[in-house]
């Protein structure tokens, strides 16, 4: 019904409007066709009429006469004619009372064309109605070249295309139709309108190549003679992409089987990032002349795929185990702990701040899991056990009315457990650099070196948020020595932030 209403709209548009015709009447003409043009887009009015012409130019002058091509010639078409109204009017009953008008003028079939460019060339979209049984058929196509675009789509509403019989003198030769591989002669094949080019190959014959202009419904006849080569040049290079030229003049590229005339000929394969190779090749009459031959790559190139090989090693390896010495800093000396047990008295007490040494660094070991894809990973678990050969002298803040030394001299030790931090990494040959981020739980511990008031010790528990950079570089197979810096950040404010530096080996698989 869409598409009747916009024919209908087209109808009344027209300089010549139909006259209206008593109820029953019915105008006797021969069957039409009729083609309305369409911009698809807008601003490109001037598609309009290059396709009315385009559909003249290719229908068969033979149906050319039942064609009503554009509003112009509907215009002149109508001239005379009165279609029966009944069915409009409702005085007859019509399945589509749009659809039986139309045909009442005469009108067999109408197909409206809608037309634009863009940046895939000239598309095309066609829509045909028959209003005597409503029948509806669509085409749409999109073409560089606006007539093979056109053609394409009428292809669908008309028998336009040639027939093209090919034959070769031997027959066996393989067929290209534009490029494109047909079969092989004696062929007989459908080609739509508009100029092709045929080509025709035979193993130990000179290729041969023919263009045609070709009309709707054109019987076309091809007959080539191939000429039989004196000698065959076979060529196979690697790596791919290697261009083949012969005398200069490229011939293809990686592999290249063909006729050639005798005598002495200058092979040469060249590739961007390889050392040239160049032949002086005495070919003689019926013989076959092969070269195999694979590209040295220059001492760039090497390094390039050497890198790019090393790169795709490291990239497979999806699972990594490591184990590292870890040395840690606190970068604050703000520190909260509180007894494990104690006395009533004393159970309130906390420690201030760290007092000395100033340092405050901790050393430890540390072992992680974790799982890569191409770039993003996920470090699973991974844990440290941190200890420190200093004394670490804490201030004290004892409760009211409750005796306690200023300060404790202790050593400490820490565990700080992490998981599902995930990462991001890019991979340079063989060398990996990665950022982690997330969360850490540490439990640090303190034990009294002398007079100890608390005999099971001091614990403070946290959360820090920690961020992470690594450098892994893989020394053989999935064997790798590692580097990171990692600074940490308190949540809870019980342990001051952390600095630590780690290095490490580890194993991916």
């Amino acid at each position: 019904m869409f598409v009747a209403c916009l024919l209908s709209v087209g109808l009344a548009l027209t300089a010549g409007a139909t006259p209206a015709a008593p109820a029953g009447t019915r105008a006797e003409a021969s069957p039409h066709t009729l083609w309305l043009i369409q911009p698809l887009y807008p601003g490109q009015d001037a598609l309009v009429k290059r396709t009315e012409e385009g559909i003249a130019a290719l229908v068969p002058q033979e149906v050319k006469p039942q064609q009503v091509i554009g509003r112009e010639a509907l215009g002149s078409f109508l001239q005379g004619r009165n279609g029966d109204l009944g069915c409009v009017s409702g005085e007859a009953k019509c399945r589509e009372p749009l659809e039986a008008y139309l045909g009442s003028l005469g009108l067999e079939r109408v197909v409206l064309v809608q037309v634009g460019q863009d940046d895939a060339g000239y598309r095309f979209r066609a829509v045909s109605v028959r209003p005597e049984t409503g029948a509806r058929a669509q085409a749409e196509t999109a073409n560089p070249a606006f007539e093979k675009g056109l053609a394409g789509a009428l292809v669908k509403f008309l028998s336009i295309n040639a027939v093209v019989d090919a034959l070769t003198t031997p027959p066996g030769a393989t067929v290209f139709l534009d490029g494109v591989k047909v079969g092989t002669t004696p062929l007989s094949t459908e080609v739509l309108p508009g100029e092709h080019t045929f080509r025709f190959e035979l193993a130990s014959h000179l290729p041969k190549e023919e263009t045609r202009v070709l009309g709707s419904l054109q019987k076309v006849k091809l007959e080539a003679a191939l000429e039989k080569v004196p000698a065959r040049l076979v060529v196979k290079a690697l790596p791919e992409g290697t261009e083949i030229l012969v005398d200069g003049k490229a011939v293809g590229k990686d592999a290249v089987d063909q006729g050639i005339q005798p005598g002495t000929r200058t092979l040469s394969l060249l590739l961007e990032g390889y050392e040239p190779h160049e032949v002086k090749a005495e070919i003689a009459p019926g013989a076959t002349y092969t070269l195999e031959h694979t590209l040295k790559p220059t001492s760039m190139q090497a390094f390039k795929l050497a890198m790019r090989r090393r790169k795709e090693a490291t990239m497979a390896r999806q699972s990594y185990l490591e184990a590292s010495y870890e040395m840690l800093s606190l970068t604050g000396d703000a520190l909260e702990t509180q007894p494990v047990k104690s006395t009533t008295a004393l159970s309130p007490l906390r420690t201030s701040n760290i007092q000395a040494p100033g340092s405050r660094k901790m050393m430890g070991l540390g072992i992680e899991y974790g799982r890569y894809g191409q770039f993003f990973g996920v470090m699973l678990v991974g844990a440290t056990y941190y200890s420190t050969g200093d004394t670490w002298t804490l201030g004290v803040r004892p409760p009211d009315g409750v005796e306690a030394p200023a300060t404790l001299d202790t050593k400490a030790q820490m565990l700080s457990v992490r998981a599902l931090q995930p990462q991001l990494r890019y991979v340079l040959g063989p060398v990996s650099f990665a950022v982690q981020a997330g969360l850490e739980l540490k439990g640090l511990m303190l034990k009294e070196r002398e007079n100890a008031l608390f005999e099971d010790g001091l614990y403070a528990v946290d959360l820090h948020a920690t961020g992470q950079a690594t450098a892994r570089i893989f020394v053989y197979e999935g064997l790798y020595a590692s580097v990171a810096y990692q600074h940490g950040f308190t949540l809870l404010k019980k342990i001051a932030g952390t600095s630590n530096i780690r290095g490490g080996l580890g194993y991916a698989f």
